[in-house]
């Protein structure tokens, strides 16, 4: 870690900075001199400009599969009428699709940890287009619609795992809230956009084949960005993003790692080599499918993942309730119920921008704290660093506002007051929820610097499967003990649940993490 004159001070990007300060001082190394402090390498070539892109490029993709999911709620009437189909058949298209969605990051995941970020990420999309194009041309075959829809979700869902991926490959640790926050808050606000855009198209054309040409046009337009601007990141494919690059220009390299003009800056590009370094060079290495499921068997990875999924998986439940809410209640039209996931979505933009800032502090904070001193350029070694502190600190008073909105919500909705106030408890339970969302997700990512892709597949295999479970039993339990007290039982699980990670993670979470690490090093 390194201390810099004024922390407060935002550093320059490392290609650009000649005078960014190199000593090492930390508890790990006693001593430091100049020369030696020379030679330390940055963790990455890439500057504050690239991952800004990279930023817009992440968020873009990332919001894919949510916005694909939710756009289809409001054409949930609609289908069963085109199709000639049952409400339980419609909704078994919902089931199917968060099935695919949890298993595919961990199919395509592990892959992109070791063959690359940037060919799996185009080959997804690739048939994400594809479902897309063929969901809006196929108008009354009801197994179509459920098949399609699964290829729709298998080439959508890796994105967020990858995302992760490239944000751990780019950012040193105590930089990844920056980048963290919007880039994930777009997987919420795809959530809670894509019932407005769903409403409004079907509203005004009457049918739900332009809503499937809109994913059509999406995927198109993500497909050409991806190509057009995104480099390879993946560290054991590039390193710090200098390596595995030629100056012989060629289609192969192109297609693989990406255009050199946003991947080097001119320095690198001066020094790249012409014969590719026998480490970097590019094989096809399928990565094990079972790898996100043996992360999820350790006892600190097990409990991030189950606490960053669990409120996830109840909001779902609450946007797959709000259909009925606004219409058979307030009886508001599509459009109009569309428009009533906007608070949400305000909610969590917010909290994604607030939350990803407030946890880069947390971070600076805890190192301070603890005697070590941050490294901005070459970035922490957090074998022996608290992180789970940093990650966890300050947020029972976030945890006890989210656990009352959420169940006040749930009453307010039963007994439907004004409407303002459940657009208000709304965008309370978005804003506060994405802070307990980001600091568990982010945490699982800094335990799993050697394949972070793969951690975070395995926590959205754990968080669309707990989804597709709150959906499935949602209806059953409404009915049985209605609204109240369905979101009141759900808080109490979810929010003990959560209020005991919050304990026992900072406490425990670092003496276990070794634990893990040490065993795996012996195998």
């Amino acid at each position: 870690m390194t201390r810099p004159e004024n922390p407060s001070l935002p550093r320059d990007d490392p290609e650009t900075d000649e005078n960014t300060p190199s000593e090492r001082t930390d508890k790990r190394e006693e001593t430091s001199s100049e020369p030696k402090a020379a030679t330390i390498q940055p963790y990455t070539i890439f500057g504050k400009r690239h991952k800004r892109v990279l930023t817009v490029l992440l968020a873009t993709a990332s919001l894919t599969s949510p916005f694909t999911q939710t756009v289809y709620l409001p054409l949930l009437p609609l289908l069963g009428e085109r199709y000639a189909v049952s409400n339980q058949s419609v909704n078994l298209t919902i089931t199917f699709y968060s099935i695919v969605q949890a298993v595919t990051p961990a199919l395509f995941a592990p892959f992109s940890d070791n063959t690359g970020r940037r060919p799996v990420t185009l080959f997804t999309f690739l048939i994400y287009t594809v479902a897309s194009l063929a969901l809006a041309l196929v108008k009354s075959e009801y197994v179509g619609l459920l098949i399609l829809r699964g290829l729709q979700a298998l080439g959508a869902s890796a994105s967020v795992s990858i995302a992760y991926g490239i944000i751990a490959d780019v950012c040193v640790p105590s930089e990844r809230g920056s980048m963290i926050g919007p880039v994930m808050s777009a997987t919420n606000v795809g959530t809670l956009l894509g019932p407005i855009f769903g409403g409004l198209i079907a509203w005004r054309s009457g049918g739900q084949e332009w809503v499937f040409w809109g994913l059509v046009i999406f995927g198109t337009v993500n497909i050409g960005f991806i190509a057009g601007c995104l480099p390879e990141t993946a560290r054991s494919v590039v390193g710090d993003g200098s390596q595995g690059r030629s100056r012989q220009f060629s289609l192969k390299q192109w297609m693989l790692l990406g255009p050199s003009w946003i991947g080097l800056p001119d320095v690198e590009k001066r020094q790249a080599v012409d014969s590719t370094p026998e480490e970097s060079k590019r094989r096809v290495r399928f990565g094990n499918p079972l790898a996100s499921l043996k992360i999820m068997l350790w006892k600190d990875a097990a409990f991030i993942i189950v606490l960053g999924g669990v409120n996830y998986a109840v909001w779902n439940s609450f946007l797959a309730m709000m259909p009925s809410i606004y219409e058979n209640d307030y009886g508001w039209n599509q459009l109009k119920v569309g428009l009533a996931y906007l608070p949400g979505a305000v909610g969590v933009i917010s909290g994604g921008v607030v939350n990803g800032r407030w946890m880069d502090h947390k971070y600076r904070k805890t190192a301070g704290e603890v005697g070590l001193i941050v490294d901005g350029v070459a970035g922490d070694d957090l074998d022996n660093f608290p992180i789970e502190k940093a990650r966890c600190r300050d947020l029972f008073f976030v945890w006890i506002v989210y656990n009352a909105s959420l169940a006040s919500l749930g009453w307010v909705v039963q007994i439907k007051p004004h409407v303002a106030i459940s657009l208000v408890l709304q965008a309370s339970v978005g804003f506060f929820g994405t802070f307990l969302f980001f600091c568990f997700n982010t945490l699982l990512i800094d335990v799993h610097p050697e394949s972070p892709s793969t951690a975070a597949a395995a926590a959205t295999v754990v968080r669309c499967g707990l989804s597709a479970l709150a959906v499935a039993i949602m209806q059953p339990l409404v009915q049985a003990i209605g609204r109240g007290w369905y979101l009141t039982l759900m808080t109490l699980l979810i929010g003990g649940a959560q209020g005991l990670g919050l304990w026992a993670i900072p406490r425990y979470g670092q003496d276990w993490r070794k634990k893990r690490r040490e065993k795996l090093r012996t195998e």
